[in-house]
């Protein structure tokens, strides 16, 4: 596993988690690559067998053991499988490696999907928590070389392909969430970390980007950045401390994602009077639509975004749908919602905390407070709020309970560090990936580590 603070001198090999413990996988089916990608071999027990090209492996969960089959047989054990090339490629092809089917994106989201990839190198298969697990070993290289275009698309320009490559290098190295380091995994496959979808969307760009930026990370005071990432900051990006820990980090900061300052506008955008104006207009800022058009913006978004609208958006919410999702979520018996206020912004006008007041089933009023992003987001709505940086009205018909409540909020994610669609927008006006970088880690400055 990678090291918080430790800065490699040569090229690590790094472990991805594909399917998760949580996707609670009974069986796995593997296609093998046809002669052209090379010859594979699984190892069982310590015995290696050679697999036969376009063939299929099945792992199928019995109780505590797999049951693989390959090869017309039938192989048992209660250990760790693996599945390796016979000889490692030092160039990566589209749709290279072997096939997993069925794999999750976006868990816990709204935009989940079940998709077919195509894995590099070295896979692995055990047991966790009565599931299969699979994880993807490979050279770091390999691995940024799919990141880009698994999180982007291959239409966007080259500064923007280089500028995410960068960032997830960085992100990576610094080793500073670890979210899944129980597993022994340096990064899973989806949102919650970095997308990588394998050689599945690889193009030679997203090769070209990686290899030009080779060991290339983002450092701060001798220390590699924390490069975090999100779709669309809506115009200002947001601080550490506002969504993650009250700590400062320097580089994560409120920053405008313009050069220029727009009139017409009052900051910060922590005041409730500022923000509504901000959001309920469309400033010209690198992630809007004076940047990149929204009815192109489809083209170069990642397989599994969504041909919506990121920089501003609405989202109508029932009261039944919020208040059947606020029960689920915080166990409050709730009846109706009565009121949501808002009760402190961070700079981008992300929220810090709220209030909702609602009604239980005695007709009890009482008040739940919600703070940080993710669970207000999450909590507010089924399908995830885009963002924690909204306004809220309340929508009534003859009753003094409102029907639902309309949300008008900016940007998609938590809006720290680099604006995909900002920098997107950066590239496409010709600004360099080094510009790019500058722009959204400020302070930062570029090195080659190996």
């Amino acid at each position: 596993m990678l090291k918080k603070d430790y800065i490699p001198d040569k090229e690590p090999f790094v472990t991805i988690g594909i399917i998760m413990p949580e996707d609670q996988a009974k069986s796995i089916t593997i296609n093998m690559p046809s002669d052209t990608s090379g010859k594979y071999e699984i190892r069982i027990d310590d015995h290696e067998y050679p697999l036969n090209n376009n063939s299929v492996i099945e792992f199928i969960l019995k109780g505590e053991i797999t049951e693989v089959h390959f090869n017309k047989l039938i192989k048992t054990t209660n250990k760790t499988i693996s599945v390796s090339p016979v000889s490692q490629k030092k160039e990566l092809l589209p749709k290279s490696g072997l096939l997993v089917k069925n794999v999750i994106s976006g868990r816990d989201f709204h935009w989940k999907k079940h998709l077919d990839v195509y894995l590099p190198d070295t896979v692995e298969i055990s047991m966790i928590d009565n599931s299969l697990f699979l994880y993807n070993k490979l050279p770091l290289e390999h691995y940024l070389m799919c990141v880009a275009t698994s999180e982007m698309n291959a239409a966007c320009p080259d500064a923007l392909i280089q500028s995410q490559t960068i960032v997830a290098r960085s992100w990576l190295l610094a080793a500073v969430e670890q979210k899944h380091k129980d597993l022994g995994l340096d990064s899973c496959n989806d949102d919650c970390c970095q997308r990588y979808q394998g050689t599945t969307h690889l193009t030679k760009q997203s090769v070209k980007g990686s290899s030009e930026t080779a060991g290339l990370v983002a450092l701060y005071d001798n220390k590699i950045c924390d490069t975090r990432y999100s779709k669309s900051c809506g115009g200002m990006t947001e601080s550490f401390d506002t969504i993650w820990e009250k700590k400062k980090v320097p580089y994560l900061k409120v920053i405008p994602d313009y050069t220029e300052k727009q009139k017409g506008f009052n900051m910060p955008l922590s005041d409730e009077t500022n923000f509504k104006k901000w959001v309920e207009t469309v400033p010209d800022a690198f992630c809007s639509s004076h940047s990149v058009n929204e009815k192109d913006l489809i083209q170069y978004l990642g397989t599994v975004d969504e041909n919506s609208k990121y920089f501003r958006w609405q989202q109508y919410v029932s009261q039944e749908d919020i208040t059947e999702n606020l029960n689920k979520h915080h166990h409050i018996n709730a009846g109706s919602v009565i009121k949501i206020t808002i009760l402190e912004r961070g700079g981008s006008g992300r929220i810090k905390y709220l209030s909702v007041s609602y009604s239980d089933k005695n007709g009890n009023e009482k008040q739940l407070i919600l703070n940080k992003d993710f669970i207000i987001r999450q909590s507010l709505d089924k399908s995830f709020l885009y963002s924690s940086a909204f306004i809220v009205n309340p929508h009534y018909d003859n009753n003094e309970i409102p029907k639902g409540f309309m949300f008008t909020g900016a940007g998609w994610g938590h809006g720290v560090g680099y604006c995909q669609i900002g920098a997107l927008g950066m590239a496409l006006k010709g600004y360099s990936a080094e510009e790019i970088i500058k722009h959204y880690f400020p302070g930062s400055e570029l090195k080659k580590i190996y």
